[in-house]
């Protein structure tokens, strides 16, 4: 039998770890890391259905406005940290996704929510556009948890 001392150490453990909990904010998206991830083939699905709201750039290595998205989609991989998660696929090397998509242009942002494609914005966008897009997706997910 537990002594009240050794009760009172434990509920005070409990109730510290409690606290330390309540703390921390919710997370709406917990694979949204503040990074833009390398997806592939073998890893896209199982990755996609995990999210509630994700950006994914199917990009080419040798697309110049491909690579001056890459800054814009890591400043929204930042500014949307917990909340939507940002990844990129490289068409050349993952042809089984591309094609699924019919992807025939790049830069291409592909839009999912809840694992399903919502959207596509083709082409070099400004931060704003992406912003937009995501203010309303998030926002959506945001007003389904309360």
């Amino acid at each position: 039998m537990l002594s009240d001392d050794e009760l009172a150490e434990i509920r005070r453990r409990k109730m510290k770890l409690l606290m330390e909990q309540a703390q921390k904010p919710k997370v709406a998206e917990p694979l949204a890391n503040g990074l833009v991830n390398q997806l592939h083939d073998h890893n896209f699905w199982e990755t996609i259905q995990k999210t509630k709201v994700a950006l994914v750039d199917f990009y080419g290595e040798w697309c110049n406005p491909c690579k001056a998205l890459a800054p814009i989609f890591a400043e929204l991989a930042q500014d949307y940290a917990g909340k939507a998660y940002f990844a990129k696929i490289d068409i050349d090397r993952n042809r089984r996704i591309v094609g699924q998509f019919g992807v025939q242009s790049v830069p291409m942002v592909i839009v999912f929510k809840d694992g399903k494609m919502v959207g596509q914005l083709p082409g070099l966008r400004s931060y704003a556009d992406y912003d937009m897009a995501l203010s309303q997706l998030v926002g959506e997910t945001d007003s389904s948890i309360k």
